[in-house]
């Protein structure tokens, strides 16, 4: 039996199948949740994952007061998934979003619907592939919005074409160990990311060119976790599980620019600030959430939170408000206002002077 109220061409039983989805709204968003991921225009989409249950589920919901998250009464829409998500992206078009099925190593494009006679929106399934052998891990769109790379568990990194959904370059394996994160580079329409992986090597990759890749950073004694580009400067930040982030010159890389560790715990996440450039947002294995200041040679931290109950999951900022948001496993979504002079550091709403 087909899926109610769908029609489809003979023998197209199985596309519509795969890219079949409910139209209902989840009861719930679950607590554990793993990303967040703001617009140009505010709107907010946050993906969650069911890790305590009988099944290993997940959601995605989608917000237009970033405020309002995460009262699933205020959101505009979620879809319930069949495993947990990782990561996803908003595309050119605000109402389509590229984001992995993480257990199943898809990869998949929804677009946001509007129902006619009830005047309600949901999501359904556009577009989805399973290509990568394990777990996506995350998830990175080019400036232009027409290209997308994923890192994945099974050590592979793919770069796809946003309107087909076919992989146009694999590389593999493109690390010794599963890639924990890729990073489009800001500066580039289209051309240029960096991947970091637990086998301790950060890397830059061109696809244009024959060997795509080279060596922005290499500590084998130490695992890599995390990446993000300067908004402004050829500068990548790379975290470890270490709990340190080191600043790298990407047209310089025999050095690092700068190393500071600012947690004792592994490097989850780290997010650059558009409106404040040397802003570096940084969470870890840990419930505090902080901000950097890499203006100098040796960044030191201007801002420190720790409101959230359980571990930190994801970051992103609001530009035109030039606030902060994070997420974390305790089904919280937290605004950060950071507005301080360079001596002054913030710490749960009170500014204390440095000495």
């Amino acid at each position: 039996m087909e899926p109610a109220g769908l029609e489809v061409e003979p023998n197209r039983n199985a596309d519509a199948y795969r890219n079949y989805q409910p139209i209902a709204v989840p009861a719930q968003i679950e607590r554990y949740i793993d990303f967040i991921e703001l617009c140009e225009d505010g709107y907010m989409l946050l993906g969650c994952s069911n890790l305590t249950g009988r099944f290993w589920t997940g959601s995605l919901w989608y917000f237009i007061d970033p405020d309002a998250a995460p009262d699933v009464e205020k959101c505009l829409t979620g879809i319930e998934c069949e495993t947990g998500v990782t990561d996803g992206k908003f595309l050119e078009d605000k109402q389509k979003i590229f984001t992995d099925i993480k257990d199943s190593g898809t990869v998949q494009i929804l677009g946001l619907s509007e129902s006619s006679d009830e005047h309600t929106f949901h999501f359904e399934s556009l577009n989805s592939v399973c290509e990568h052998d394990d777990s996506v891990l995350s998830v990175s769109v080019f400036p232009d919005k027409t290209q997308a790379v994923t890192g994945s568990s099974d050590t592979n990194i793919k770069v796809w074409s946003i309107e087909s959904l076919i992989s146009e370059h694999t590389y593999r394996p493109a690390h010794l160990l599963q890639v924990t994160s890729v990073c489009a580079n800001p500066h580039d329409r289209n051309n240029v990311f960096a991947s970091c992986s637990l086998d301790g090597m950060a890397l830059m990759w061109d696809i244009r060119t024959p060997k795509p890749a080279k060596v922005a950073w290499c500590d084998r004694a130490h695992e890599l976790s995390a990446l993000s580009w300067h908004t402004s400067k050829d500068v990548l930040a790379v975290g470890s599980n270490t709990g340190e982030v080191t600043l790298i010159d990407t047209r310089q890389l025999k050095t690092p620019l700068a190393q500071t560790v600012c947690f004792s715990r592994p490097v989850h996440r780290l997010s650059f600030a558009t409106h404040k450039p040397d802003w570096l947002a940084v969470c870890a294995d840990d419930t505090k959430v902080k901000v950097l200041d890499c203006a100098s040679d040796t960044p030191n931290i201007l801002y420190c939170d720790d409101r959230h109950d359980d571990f930190v999951r994801g970051l992103t900022w609001h530009n035109r408000n030039e606030t902060l948001y994070s997420c974390g496993w305790d089904k919280q979504v937290l605004l950060h206002n950071i507005a301080l002079s360079p001596a002054n550091m913030e710490v749960n709403g009170i500014v204390q002077v440095k000495t």
